[in-house]
């Protein structure tokens, strides 16, 4: 089953005192990679969401951004935190001497930073943790499912380019057929041509040996079934609920490989056309693959 890297989610709770809002945003990535954007109080829960998520995600970069509202009615007490204050005002006369900015240091520009104030904490955070965190398991759900319903347009287009190549190798096998049976034809017409013109006796053991060499570097009758047997082998696993993306990936390699050794062995236009047919096909597969998780 294929799942998309990239996808939105977002779950909403409200209570009495507060309404949670959770966001969250994928795209890809190599690895699983979470990035939280938390108010300070619950800086500490990072770790568990990130658990949370890597729950229902195996790949790519999550952003989570958790919102809380306390009402209009609430009301958020700040204390200045004077220590801090001190500290930002001894920086601003420093870049202000280093600079040689003759401006005068004012209020304004120490509002600036936000760190001067601390809120008053003294509500216990464990209250809302748990109506949060299901809130962010609801957003990681909600994601998935469109990782899920992106990942399935994926997987359309992607098997249907399987298809294409899966037919295009059984017009290649015929073909190759067709054009040895030529080829050893035009070979025995044009070597007895010129026995007969030689006025020589053939030898046939070794005509016969040196036909044979021609057709195993014609024949691509090997690299067919190995190249069917890797497309079969990627449909299997599509099919599967714990899908590899990397996997699907060198299986997409060895075919290439193949369809290039049919390349090399082709001496057939119509052969070659279908080998660049194959190759596009191939190189589009591999872009949407850098897509799933």
């Amino acid at each position: 089953m294929i799942i998309s890297m990239t996808g939105f989610g977002k779950a909403s709770k409200s209570l009495k005192k507060m309404s949670i809002g959770v966001e969250l945003r994928s795209i890809n990535s190599k690895f699983l990679e979470v990035s939280c954007r938390l108010p300070q109080s619950f800086s500490d829960k990072e770790n568990e969401i990130k658990e949370v998520i890597s729950k229902q995600i195996s790949r790519g970069k999550v952003t989570v951004q958790l919102s809380l509202d306390r009402g209009i009615e609430s009301t958020v007490n700040l204390q200045i935190q004077p220590d801090v204050i001190r500290d930002y005002h001894r920086l601003l006369v420093g870049i202000k001497k280093a600079t040689g900015i003759k401006e005068e240091i004012k209020l304004d520009h120490i509002l600036k930073f936000s760190e001067i104030f601390k809120g008053d904490e003294s509500e216990d955070i464990t209250e809302y943790w748990s109506d949060i965190r299901k809130t962010i398991i609801a957003a990681v759900s909600d994601l998935y499912m469109m990782k899920n319903k992106e990942g399935k347009v994926l997987e359309k287009d992607i098997m249907s380019r399987i298809s294409s190549i899966d037919k295009k190798l059984e017009f290649v096998k015929k073909q190759s057929a067709k054009n040895i049976k030529d080829t050893k034809a035009k070979m025995m017409e044009k070597v007895n041509g010129l026995i007969a013109e030689a006025g020589i006796q053939a030898d046939n053991n070794r005509l016969e040996y040196e036909l044979i060499m021609i057709s195993d570097r014609l024949d691509i009758t090997e690299e067919v079934i190995r190249a069917k047997s890797h497309i079969e082998y990627f449909k299997n696993n599509v099919k599967e609920k714990e899908l590899s993306g990397r996997r699907l990936n060198f299986l997409v390699q060895e075919m290439n490989r193949e369809i290039n050794t049919i390349a090399s062995k082709s001496n057939s236009s119509d052969i070659s056309q279908h080998v660049v047919e194959m190759k596009e096909e191939l190189e589009k597969i591999k872009e949407q693959l850098q897509n799933i998780e």
